[in-house]
């Protein structure tokens, strides 16, 4: 228990170590704001990312087909090229999620990761000073969180959403948790003083990542189809490295594609294999084929850079899909053909994520000059890091030591598609509704030639 003691009365004073506010915070501080920052952002990384990701690539992972309709050869190659738009709308309980935080209690065991104990005199030697600090300050709030003396907020905002919360650490709270620990009663009163003034010194609130308030998603796809051999159908789809605005970034966009005519199996189409396709297209035209009836896998690939908040947290994401989908389509007369089908997509993400400690808390480390607009935020250019006005370096330059973390994200959407073809000699207008997790209306216009 001495041991302990001694321990104890070693790593209080620096994880709990605060200048005045808004001068300049020691490195020791600033280094656990810095982790519990981290692991602020990692325990919820996932849920305030994942509905951006899911909603931006179901939303592009979509329009690849108008009919089901496959000539099984033809005497040379046709080319369907056509521009494809898709609108998808974002469901509320992807704007929303549940905060939380890793939690870790005290174990004596676990202090061999920090510090060497001599085991003969009783001597204890600090091998990682912050990593000591910042664990004996994660197992304070632990406990804290724990016995309820510090309540999570019910609800925050994903990257789509607009509601903000804060994580509140009252001082009053970590003291309590504090005091419950078996040691602190044997300490000398003149350090349960300095605990109690480096407890009034430490940051109370951490806010966690805002949101950029989005409620639907657009995309515009440029699209070529190249058949047919053996009932098989080439798809081609591309969009260069595009800004695409403030709220979602530069994207990205590829995806290749084979599509193979079912129907021509059946009895009723072998009749009709021999025709060309536009002799066969004036067969459907009159009601006079069965159902067409096709399968589809698409292998896409998208990427999304972008920067978020005022101090510039980067974010680079990239996702592949798979979609799998049956298409049924019937021609109903010379101009009118209604198609339909389901589609399973998988979506596989990997999100890196390059941020900094709030501009908030840097302000309160004295990380960045004190000289603030009227809504309180620093008039620090995110560019450049220099005052907006002086037009030259703050005394500070702010958080120079980002913190990475990655976030993968896997996801499985099933969809059915119901959609109405408008047929005009070698033209197409098509409309169509993917029924799912999301609502996404998409639509285009197609020439064949």
């Amino acid at each position: 228990m001495r041991k302990y003691i001694y321990l104890l009365s070693a790593i209080i004073p620096l994880f709990f170590s605060f200048t005045e506010a808004h001068a300049r915070a020691d490195s020791i501080t600033i280094e656990i704001v810095r982790k519990f920052s981290r692991d602020i952002f990692e325990s919820n990384g996932v849920p305030f990312l994942k509905p951006m990701v899911q909603s931006i690539n179901a939303t592009s992972n979509s329009r690849f087909f108008n009919s089901a309709y496959v000539p099984k050869n033809v005497s040379k190659p046709y080319y369907k090229f056509s521009v494809n738009s898709m609108i998808g709308f974002v469901p509320s309980d992807y704007r929303t999620y549940q905060p939380n935080l890793p939690l870790r209690d005290f174990n004596m065991n676990d202090l061999g990761q920090f510090v060497s104990l001599n085991p003969l005199t009783g001597d204890f030697k600090v091998k990682d000073t912050v990593g000591l600090a910042y664990y004996a300050f994660h197992t304070v709030v632990t406990n804290a969180i724990k016995k309820k003396y510090v309540t999570l907020p019910e609800s925050s905002t994903t990257i789509l959403g607009d509601e903000k919360a804060n994580i509140y650490l009252p001082r009053e709270a970590l003291m309590k948790s504090l005091e419950e620990n078996p040691a602190y009663p044997l300490l000398p009163a003149t350090l349960k003083d300095s605990l109690v003034k480096y407890l009034t010194q430490f940051p109370e609130e951490f806010q966690l990542p805002a949101g950029l308030d989005m409620t639907k998603f657009f995309a515009a796809i440029p699209q070529i189809e190249i058949g047919s051999l053996y009932g098989t159908e080439a798809l081609v789809r591309f969009i260069p490295p595009i800004d695409m605005g403030k709220n979602i970034g530069k994207f990205a966009f590829w995806g290749l594609g084979l599509k193979h005519s079912i129907s021509q199996y059946f009895t009723d189409y072998k009749r009709y294999a021999e025709y060309s396709i536009d002799e066969y297209d004036s067969l459907r035209s009159l009601g006079a084929t069965p159902l067409d009836m096709a399968a589809q896998i698409v292998y896409q690939g998208t990427s999304l850079v972008n920067k978020v908040g005022v101090t510039n947290a980067e974010l680079d994401a990239t996702a592949t899909m798979f979609d799998f989908n049956l298409q049924f389509s019937k021609k109903l007369n010379k101009y009118f053909e209604l198609y339909g089908g389901y589609s399973l997509e998988t979506i596989f993400i990997n999100a890196h994520y390059l941020y900094y400690i709030p501009w908030d808390l840097q302000i309160k480390l004295g990380l960045v000059t004190e000289k603030l607009d009227e809504n309180g935020k620093p008039l620090i250019d995110p560019e450049t890091g220099w005052n907006i006005y002086e037009k030259r370096p703050p005394e500070f330059p702010g958080d120079e030591y980002p913190q990475s973390s990655i976030v993968k994200v896997n996801d499985i959407n099933h969809k059915l598609i119901f959609g109405v073809n408008f047929n005009y000699d070698k033209f197409n207008v098509f409309l169509d509704f993917n029924l799912s997790k999301f609502s996404i209306f998409t639509g285009g216009v197609s020439y064949r030639f």
